[in-house]
């Protein structure tokens, strides 16, 4: 029994053992599956990219914190020209113009980033720009290739004018009104480039920290961009104003190309871990036309009735048009000055885009209530909207 017990406890003690170790096993096992994982994680975020290193430096990624402030402004013009036949059988040209934009916006927020990645938040100071705004955006710039995402929405008074004749003449008539109702322009774009030189220019090295131009070079690029916009203007706010047309709303999908050159100003390379001393200064200039071959355009008109007994006027419908409007030559362009010394980088960003939209036939005449007289219609409008930004980054 003795032995038996003694037996019984020694395997109960092997039995342990191998227990212990296979436990050991599966720990180590996962901690080295969890140490692989993130190091996966980390690769993707701070890989070095693929670049000629006598023209190109790339600092060591890590963390970093920045603190940007932009001010910005966007817009919709729109024109619609028309002759005008009266009884008296003179001909006078006509002038419907309205618009709608937001006073300067001006912003300040933070930035955290991790070797290629960035996440920023900003908010609004100062006096309001609009009565109602809210904007989005994101962006991934790289040295190959990139895209940003923006979305904007502004909610504010629909400014609208009447232009009869020539000024100067007889019969000549003008007047412009600011409604009291808010009218709301939504614009959502996406835009794309592609870098052909991308081993020797470093397109990002004016924008973010990440790669630093050592020699002045350029490349040139492609770019797409595909762009919805629409401008709503309330019946109310029709109603008291000049407006031939009420509502638009368009969509865009343009291609084409430039070119892009950072001139490097200054350069030195690092001495020493802490990157000491004023290491660049290097400006970027980018300059991107481009065709916008889908340009569809949708247009709103409102219907009046008039109730004789509380002399009130009211919305009985609407009259909707849609057109293909002609390709058309639109602009993309940027410009920026970046600054490395010590761990700190600083940007100066400047972007702007305008992209228009025009038809001889701005909508099918027969589809609304207009009098005879009114023909010869040609529509032209404009979303625009520019953006200046200051951005200074510290890297740990």
């Amino acid at each position: 029994m003795k032995s038996s017990s003694f037996f019984a406890l020694l395997t109960g003690m092997a039995v342990k053992k191998q227990l212990i170790v296979v436990l050991l096993f599966a720990a180590l096992t996962a901690h080295g599956q969890e140490v692989t994982f993130w190091h996966k994680v980390n690769h993707i975020f701070t890989k070095p990219a693929d670049v000629d290193t006598m023209v190109v430096f790339q600092p060591k990624a890590g963390f970093s914190l920045g603190l940007f402030t932009t001010g910005q402004k966007a817009g919709f013009d729109v024109d619609v020209n028309y002759m005008i036949d009266f009884a008296n059988n003179e001909r006078m040209a006509g002038l419907s113009q309205y618009s709608l934009s937001e006073n300067l916006c001006k912003k300040i927020g933070l930035e955290v980033g991790y070797g290629k990645v960035s996440l920023g938040y900003s908010l609004e100071v100062g006096p309001r720009s609009a009565r109602k705004k809210s904007a989005f955006g994101l962006g991934i710039i790289g040295k190959s290739w990139g895209a940003k995402f923006n979305y904007s929405k502004i909610t504010n008074p629909f400014i609208s004018s009447l232009t009869v004749g020539q000024e100067g003449a007889e019969g000549y008539f003008h007047d412009s009104i600011i409604t009291k109702e808010a009218a709301v322009l939504k614009n959502f774009t996406i835009d794309g480039y592609y870098v052909f030189n991308n081993k020797r220019f470093a397109y990002p090295a004016a924008y973010k920290m990440g790669l630093i131009q050592r020699h002045t070079a350029g490349s040139w690029m492609l770019t797409a961009r595909y762009m919805q916009g629409s401008l709503y203007n309330s019946p109310e706010a029709s109603w008291d104003s000049y407006n031939m047309l009420d509502c638009f709303s368009t969509m865009q999908a343009s291609i084409g190309g430039g070119y892009s050159v950072n001139f490097v100003l200054w350069h030195k390379d690092p001495i020493g871990p802490r990157d000491q001393g004023l290491r660049n200064l290097t400006l970027n200039l980018t300059a991107m036309p481009v065709i916008t071959l889908v340009n569809y355009l949708k247009t709103k008109s409102y219907e009046y009735g008039y109730d004789e007994v509380t002399s009130e006027v009211y919305n009985t419908g609407e009259k909707v048009s849609k057109i293909w409007c002609y390709p058309m030559p639109n602009y993309i362009g940027s410009a920026a000055v970046g600054l490395t010394m010590w761990r700190f980088f600083f940007s100066t960003q400047f972007t702007y885009n305008r992209f228009y939209f025009r038809s001889r036939d701005a909508f099918d005449v027969s589809q609304f209530d207009f009098p005879d007289y009114v023909d010869d219609i040609n529509f032209r409008g404009t979303f625009h909207d520019w953006m200046l930004k200051g951005i200074l980054i510290y890297r740990f």
